[in-house]
């Protein structure tokens, strides 16, 4: 019995090589693909170079054509000047921002309606003709997304929390959902940014509903400020009557002898004035700090726009090496150069085979 199991570790020896042989083979199956790629680009790119080379006169021509030809494009073209202003919405007032923006591109852009566009702006029709279109976008960067990921999350229960991801939340949110906001205007003068400010932000919030919450808010924080204001003047008031009550008691006939004394209250009456001395400064002090939050929120909140900087005197050249004629056309003319000899060798061909055929 043992002999016929001797041979057993050999067979799988066997298999094992054989595995081994076939694994071998596949990746040099895989390698020689790869190879072949490589081969294949390079003989391509070779083919190309050589065709170049041989034509070299006639790309030559086509490519200093194009670039005569660019120069004297951009050089009758009107240059395009751009500038930026970046706002801070309230009052949920994105929605209209947008929707302002985009009629306002719209008049300038595509319907190049310098009437309409001058009486929204209230500029003169010259200016409003220069103006060539608006766009507007999100001034904000990842972190401050993070940001706001991470307190949106710390209003959700614990189950939401954990099932909720920065992915999710990324994808929900829209152009609204961001109160600073960058706005740019392309224009043919350079100078016109100037003339635009605060005219474009009166023209994207014009709405009357967001006009009336606005002098709402202002008028609840004023009233505010005036409560606030009463009752600074009466702890002020019992502050100086506090004060003068300490002078009166302190102050003592002179002893005859003694020269000039002041009566000090016992100690527990002195710890009880202090206190209530003390108190009263302390509200003041409190009242002081709402009075100059109620202020700073009606700086932030007196506008339904604001805007955090505003358009320079000048604009600056806006255009990209894409929007120059000199490099765009002598790339197009390139192209264009070797589809021509691509369909002349293709003719070339198709009549090289129609011979064969008929022979």
């Amino acid at each position: 019995m043992s002999k016929d199991l001797s041979p057993q570790p050999e067979s799988e020896e066997v298999d094992l090589g054989q595995l081994f042989k076939v694994i071998g083979n596949a990746f040099q199956r895989f390698f020689d693909f790869i190879a072949s790629i490589f081969k294949g680009l390079y003989k391509v790119v070779l083919l190309f170079l050589i065709h170049i080379y041989n034509r070299l006169k006639w790309y030559a021509l086509a490519i200093s054509l194009g670039v005569i030809l660019g120069f004297v494009l951009d050089k009758i073209s009107e240059e395009i000047y751009g500038a930026n202003v970046f706002i801070e919405t309230n009052y949920s007032s994105s929605h209209q921002v947008y929707e302002n923006m985009k009629y306002l591109h719209q008049l300038a852009y595509k319907d190049q309606d310098s009437i309409e566009l001058a009486r929204k702006l209230k500029i003169p029709v010259a200016d409003a003709a220069t103006l060539k279109g608006f766009y507007i976008e999100p001034d904000i960067d990842e972190n401050e997304k993070i940001k706001m990921f991470v307190e949106f999350k710390k209003g959700l229960d614990s189950l939401a929390r954990e099932e909720y991801t920065y992915k999710t939340f990324n994808a929900s949110i829209n152009f609204y959902s961001f109160k600073r906001h960058k706005i740019g205007i392309a224009s043919t003068d350079r100078f016109i940014f100037g003339k635009l400010r605060g005219k474009l932000i009166n023209a994207i919030t014009d709405n009357d509903y967001l006009i009336k919450l606005k002098n709402v808010a202002l008028k609840n924080y004023k009233t505010l400020d005036m409560s606030l204001q009463v009752e600074q003047q009466k702890m002020d008031s019992l502050v100086g009557i506090y004060l003068s009550i300490r002078d009166r008691e302190s102050k003592k006939e002179a002893v005859v002898g003694s020269g000039t004394n002041f009566f000090m209250a016992n100690g527990q009456q002195q710890s009880d004035l202090l206190m209530n001395e003390t108190v009263l400064i302390n509200n003041i002090s409190s009242l002081e700090t709402q009075r100059r939050e109620i202020e700073k929120a009606i700086v932030i909140n007196g506008n339904i726009v604001n805007v955090i900087a505003d358009f320079p005197d000048a604009g600056y050249d806006i255009s990209e090496w894409k929007d120059k004629k000199k490099f765009v056309l002598p790339i197009l003319f390139f192209i264009l150069t070797f589809i021509g000899f691509l369909l002349i060798g293709f003719g070339q061909y198709l009549s090289e085979e129609d011979k064969r055929l008929n022979l």
